[in-house]
């Protein structure tokens, strides 16, 4: 056991020392971009008990300045790692942070309960430290096993060796970038193909044509991911895992082009449409949920040539992208404000139009309205009508019979599409629709609201003033 370790741990040296020397030039470019003050390396050591894993991890190329040590919710028993001489000489009493120094090298030490036990195909999910404006340039993961439970562990990382011995199981991974999620399962699953993108684990063999397909298949700037061709039963959403059901080369090379946009701009797994827009425009077609593919066609349907080529520039030269930050570099692109995808990832049971907004800050009776929408939209302009009635003393209500706009002296019923609105229990012609619902969120057309609501309306060139003109 211990010259198989023995052999995996010099064999590893020497391997890092060229990697990491090329990811320090990769990564460093970027630190400014993503707000970030330092990348690290990290080295974790899992010993998986019956009941609780004890981890031990090793952090390296530290900043000299004070970090925040964040710890897993569930973590117990954390203490600095007394194997290694003066691995935790800069840990804090409190063990919140590593202090001002000049060593780059510290350790710690920690377990995860597991009140369950592992059973099969468990998934681990954040049980590791993260240190706060830090970023992980390099993972080394050894997985010991004492109760040699076989079986598959899954990271996204490469995998370096594995063995199994008389008193454990073992294993070793390692690869660039951080891991977030560790799978397990039983049934283990040959490697049918591996290179430095992608590890895809499958019961039967992959054709030669998909062989051939996956050789000429280039992710740039992609961190491996591993690929099980199995159904994802557990419904498990990390970034560096996929289960796939078909091994056709369309589903696979969307699923890692998907992955790679997630890992590349930091783009959370819960926010899939996201990535699957970003990838869309990657990959020059519409991939993903129909919700994206309608996304990515809209936005094209706008576009002009140099529009289209100034987006994609866009997205290529940002590190980091967020529905918020992909706002601001649409809104730029195309010169006017927008909310597109904000309000996408909002209502994400709906498709939100590609609308625009009067960037003008918003007064109603003189105050400041930090959450008020004004949208063009179709030749019109639309206030959002909660916000802007609740301003005014009124209560609107959305019913099966239509709204009902209220405040004590005045009640309004706006039918659901018909010619006419109520006042006062006396009914009025409308030739058009006073409210329109964008999303889940009601819209009140300008010249109905100043109708209908009494108010003045200034526009100067960075506010819009609404005033009230009488009071009932």
């Amino acid at each position: 056991m211990k010259f198989v370790i023995g052999f995996l741990s010099m064999l590893l040296v020497v391997t890092n020392s060229v990697l990491l020397l090329f990811q320090y030039h990769v990564y460093s470019s970027s630190l400014e971009e993503n707000g970030t003050s330092f990348y690290y390396e990290q080295e974790i050591e899992m010993k998986m008990k019956e009941n609780k894993i004890i981890v031990k991890q090793h952090f390296n190329n530290l900043s000299n300045e004070q970090t925040t040590i964040l710890w897993p919710i569930s973590s117990e028993n954390r203490s600095c790692d007394l194997s290694i001489s003066e691995s935790c000489n800069r840990l804090s009493e409190d063990l919140t942070a590593f202090k001002k120094g000049e060593s780059s090298k510290q350790s710690i030490s920690y377990e995860i309960p597991l009140v369950d036990g592992f059973q099969d195909k468990t998934t681990l999910s954040n049980f590791l430290v993260k240190l706060e404006k830090g970023q992980v340039s390099y993972t080394t993961l050894h997985v010991t096993d004492e109760l040699k439970r076989g079986g598959m562990w899954v990271s996204g990382l490469p995998i370096i060796g594995i063995e199994s011995l008389d008193l454990i199981d073992y294993s070793l991974s390692y690869g660039s970038g951080n891991i977030t999620d560790l799978y397990w399962q039983k049934k283990v699953l040959p490697i049918v193909f591996e290179d430095n993108y992608v590890t895809l684990y499958s019961e039967k063999e992959i054709s030669k044509e998909l062989m051939n397909q996956l050789k000429e298949l280039r992710l740039p700037n992609s961190e491996h991911v591993s690929v099980l061709f199995e159904k994802n039963t557990n419904h498990l959403n990390a970034s560096r895992i996929s289960f796939i059901d078909s091994e056709d080369i369309a589903s696979l090379q969307q699923e890692l082009i998907v992955k790679n946009v997630q890992l590349k701009y930091g783009i959370d797994p819960s926010n899939l449409l996201l990535a699957e827009v970003i990838s869309s425009y990657l990959m020059n077609r519409p991939i993903g949920s129909g919700k994206a593919k309608w996304m990515y066609e809209t936005m094209n349907n706008y576009f002009t040539t140099d529009q289209l080529a100034d987006w994609k520039s866009k997205l290529q030269s940002n590190k980091r992208l967020n529905a918020e930050k992909l706002d601001k570099l649409l809104s730029n692109t195309i010169g006017l404000k927008t909310s597109y995808f904000t309000f996408n990832m909002q209502f994400s049971s709906e498709n939100f139009p590609l609308l625009f907004e009067d960037s003008r800050t918003v007064y109603i009776n003189e105050l400041q309205q930090e959450n008020m929408k004004v949208l063009f939209k179709d030749g019109k302009v639309l206030y959002a009508a909660e916000p802007l009635l609740a301003v005014l003393g009124y209560t609107l209500k959305d019913t099966n019979k239509g709204l009902y706009v209220q405040k004590t002296s005045r009640a309004f019923r706006f039918p659901i599409h018909e010619p006419f609105y109520v006042l006062n229990e006396k009914r009025f012609d409308a030739m058009s629709e006073p409210f329109e619902k964008i999303g889940s969120v009601y819209y009140i057309e300008e010249a109905w609201m100043i109708r209908l609501f009494l108010v003045d309306i200034k526009k100067q060139d960075k506010r819009i003033t609404i005033t009230q003109s009488a009071l009932f």
